[in-house]
């Protein structure tokens, strides 16, 4: 991994591989969803979009069309405390897929009658999100997990806060986050870093002065094991919880890694086994532990009959609780940490994780080396483990949100179809 920072303020990293047939560029902005307590909710991402829309030197239609004629894709996403635009190219046409990003990025002219009609397709995205039984019931989990914060409930927004948005609000919103020295320019590939770093400082990146942005820890609360309820006429009931986990900076994370996988992550851990292999209850269950840089999360989910939702729910409690209690045996483990460590470092050999990690990084200064982490899972004992589930895991301190038919509804339709 080789880094410059410009003389403008942006920061260049890249990792080199001679073997390679493509490249990776990717502009990471130090800005999200979270970032939106002065602006209406959803800008971040509405701007994403808006990036797309035209620039001086460039139509709308030609962005589609100059990144086709590369031989390249490009695509962004907005995250919760960042957003990237990203250009796949050949190895050989990295510089034309540079250079339409760096236009993009810092010099889109949001033009109002693209902000008009964007709008309309951001809340065609609202409504499909809320349409979805699934998805709301993600959306409504870490809506409710992040209450106090309510600047941070959806990066999409709501339908009032998108349609009343406007382009000054977007101008305001990109001055604030989108000067060079609060963005990463990270490139993965078949990529020369002196190369790239001598042609990206021939770009028109225009100089701001750095504005401070800071981006406080979240704020929790009691969630006392309480059940949400969405009434939706579906054959299938959804299930969600969740409760506080660490962030990315608490050293909790890797006991906390170790007992999610024992917990629900993959098809020998103890949610698979009491719920789907033994009793058959459901196709797909899992549960996870989510780090991010402000804050923390351990989340589950269950797709089953909707008769069956207090039996699911009282595995899920009684799993949590055996966890808290009981000491793992060293062959679990092992097992867990073999698990881990493999899948982590299989998956780093992929050109969008070592983007991601070199991004991370420089972003908010985490060690992302994937050696670290897997020596960090490998240090976890039996102790950590229980000392982890006995901070997180108390039934009390979870939340579940369930999207599903009335029980007497689903009752009745179940004894319908048996006549």
């Amino acid at each position: 991994m080789r880094k410059t920072v410009l003389t403008n303020g942006l920061t260049i990293v890249s990792e080199h591989h001679e073997h390679a047939s493509s490249t990776l560029l990717c502009y990471w902005v130090r800005a999200g969803g979270h970032f939106e307590k002065d602006y209406p909710y959803g800008i971040a991402h509405f701007l994403e979009h808006m990036i797309f829309k035209g620039t001086p030197s460039r139509t709308k239609e030609q962005i589609p069309q100059d990144i086709e004629n590369c031989g390249g894709r490009l695509s962004a996403a907005t995250g919760t405390d960042r957003t990237r635009y990203y250009a796949y190219t050949p190895y050989d046409r990295w510089k034309e897929g540079i250079a339409l990003l760096t236009d993009m990025v810092f010099h889109s002219t949001l033009p109002d009658q693209e902000i008009t009609l964007e709008k309309k397709v951001v809340l065609e995205e609202i409504h499909r999100a809320r349409d979805n039984p699934r998805e709301y019931g993600s959306r409504t989990l870490y809506r409710l997990l992040r209450g106090m914060h309510p600047e941070r409930a959806s990066n999409l927004g709501t339908e009032e806060s998108v349609s009343g948005l406007t382009r000054d609000d977007l101008l305001k919103f990109h001055g604030q986050f989108y000067g060079a020295s609060n963005i990463v320019l990270a490139a993965s590939g078949h990529i020369q870093h002196d190369q790239l770093v001598e042609y990206v400082s021939s770009l028109d990146i225009p100089v701001r002065e750095p504005t401070a942005i800071t981006l406080g820890k979240l704020q929790s609360y009691e969630l006392g094991g309480q059940v949400i309820h969405e009434a939706r006429d579906i054959r299938q009931a959804q299930l969600h919880w969740g409760m506080y986990g660490p962030d990315a900076y608490d050293e909790d994370k890797y006991a906390g890694f170790v007992a999610m996988h024992l917990l629900g992550g993959g098809q020998a851990s103890r949610l698979w086994k009491h719920v789907r292999a033994e009793k058959g209850l459901a196709y797909e269950v899992w549960a996870a532990l989510s780090p991010m840089a402000t804050e923390g999360f351990i989340s589950g989910y269950v797709g089953c009959d909707p008769l069956r939702l207090e039996e699911v729910k009282s595995i899920i409690v009684e799993q949590l609780e055996r966890m808290r209690q009981e000491r793992i045996d060293d062959a679990e483990l092992e097992r867990a940490q073999n698990a881990i460590t493999g899948r982590h470092l299989i998956a780093q050999d992929k050109p969008e994780a070592i983007n991601a990690n070199l991004a991370a990084q420089h972003l908010y200064g985490l060690n992302t080396d994937p050696r670290y982490f897997a020596g960090r899972i490998r240090g976890v004992t039996r102790d950590d483990v229980l000392d982890f589930a006995q901070k997180y895991l108390g039934p009390d301190r979870m939340l579940f949100v369930q999207v599903s038919r009335e029980a007497d509804a689903a009752a009745d339709d179940q004894g319908r179809s048996a006549v």
